[in-house]
C-alpha cells in the first residue's frame, strides 16, 4: 500500500477506516493535499529521512473557514514496545512541527487543527490507539492519537466484499491483507489472481479499475519464474472480461493477448499506458513532455506511473 492510495482513493480510505471524520468533511470540497508544501517536515530515521505520508487540508461541513488538517503515516510493522513508543513520538513530533510551519507560512497567531492518524499494515494487537507521554516533576505532555490497524479487517473480509462495489478502497485492504498472509511469495500465484479477477464484478470506471490493478500487482509480488503464468491467466481473463488488466501487461510488453518480451515493447507499453492516464487527469500535453515520455527508461516510467496515484499536477508526475 505505502503512498500509492493517492488522490483518487483518499475519501474512500477514510470512510472506511476513519467513519467518523469522514462524516464531518464537505463533500463538496475537494481535499487539499499539501505533501509538497511539507517536505522541509523531516524527522530522523534508520532509513534516512522520513516524510509526512500525507497530509491534507479538508473542510468540514461546520462552516467555510472551517478546516482540518488531516496528518497520515502508514507503518509496515512495528516490533515492540519500544518501536510503538518510536512510532508514537513521531507522529507527536510531526504534529507540533505541521503546526508550527502552517503558523508561520500563514501569518496565525493559534496553531491550526490537526487530525492526526497512524494506519498499521501489519500490527495486531495494539488497538485502536496509541499515546505518547512525557512526564516527569510535574510537567509534561499526553498525546493520544487514534490509530487503525489493517488486520482487525482479516475476520470481517465479507463485509470488504460488501463494500467494495462502493468503495475501491476496500479492494486494497484485501490485497494487503493478502500480502500479510502469504509472506511466502511462492503462495501467491492463487490469491492474487482472484483478487484481480474480483475486480471486474464491483463494476468500476475503467480508470479506477486500472489504478486498483495497479495496487494489486505493487503490493502483492510474485517471484520471477511465476510471473509468466500468472501473466497468462490475466491475459486469458482481459479477453474475456473485456476489462484492461494494464500494469503487468503492459509492463511485460502484452499487446492483443501475447507477450512482447523485448524491452523496447515494455518500455513502449508503458508510455503509452502513461500517456493516456495524464491526459485523461490534466488535459493534452505538448509535444516536449509527450518526447519526454516516449524516450524514458523503464525505471523512469514505472516511478511516474506511480506517482500519478497523488500528484496535483503534471509537475509531481515527473518529482524523483
Amino acid at each position: 500500500m505505502e503512498r500509492s492510495t493517492g488522490v483518487i482513493f483518499f475519501p474512500h480510505a477514510l470512510e472506511l477506516l476513519a467513519p467518523a471524520l469522514h462524516t464531518e468533511i464537505d463533500p463538496a470540497a475537494a481535499p487539499d493535499f499539501l505533501d509538497k508544501e511539507l517536505q522541509a517536515i523531516v524527522l530522523p530515521g534508520k532509513k534516512g529521512r522520513r516524510f509526512v505520508d500525507k497530509l491534507v487540508q479538508v473542510r468540514l461541513r461546520g462552516g467555510s473557514d472551517a478546516w482540518l488538517l488531516i496528518h497520515v503515516e502508514v507503518e509496515r510493522r512495528l516490533r515492540g514496545r519500544q518501536a510503538l513508543t518510536l512510532f508514537s513520538w513521531r507522529m507527536y513530533e510531526y504534529r507540533h512541527r505541521i503546526q508550527t510551519r502552517l503558523m508561520r507560512q500563514r501569518g496565525q497567531t493559534l496553531p491550526p487543527q490537526v487530525y492526526s492518524l497512524g494506519i498499521l499494515l501489519n500490527n495486531p494487537g495494539v488497538g485502536d490507539q496509541l499515546v505518547y507521554t512525557d512526564e516527569h516533576r510535574g510537567q509534561g505532555v499526553r498525546f493520544t492519537f487514534p490509530v487503525v490497524e489493517l488486520e482487525s479487517w482479516r475476520p470481517r473480509w465479507d463485509e470488504l466484499e460488501f463494500l467494495a462495489p462502493g468503495n475501491p478502497f476496500a479492494v486494497v485492504v484485501m490485497a494487503q491483507l493478502l500480502a500479510n498472509r502469504y509472506r511466502d511469495k511462492r503462495t501467491r500465484l492463487g490469491p492474487k489472481f482472484d483478487l484481480a479477477r474480483s475486480l471486474r464484478r464491483y463494476g468500476y470506471a475503467p480508470e479506477t479499475a486500472s489504478q486498483i490493478y495497479r495496487l494489486i500487482e505493487w503490493m502483492i509480488t510474485l517471484p520471477k519464474d511465476l510471473e509468466p503464468e500468472y501473466l497468462r491467466a490475466v491475459s486469458a481473463l482481459s479477453e474475456e472480461s473485456k476489462m484492461t488488466y494494464v500494469t503487468l501487461i503492459e509492463r511485460e510488453g502484452i499487446k492483443r493477448g501475447r507477450v512482447e518480451g523485448r524491452a523496447e515493447g515494455r518500455a513502449e507499453g508503458q508510455a503509452d499506458l502513461l500517456l493516456r492516464q495524464i491526459q485523461r487527469r490534466f488535459g493534452a500535453v505538448d509535444e516536449a513532455t509527450a518526447q519526454r515520455i516516449r524516450s524514458a527508461q523503464a525505471q523512469e516510467l514505472e516511478t511516474w506511473s506511480l506517482n500519478i496515484l497523488d500528484a496535483e499536477t503534471l509537475e509531481g508526475v515527473f518529482r524523483d
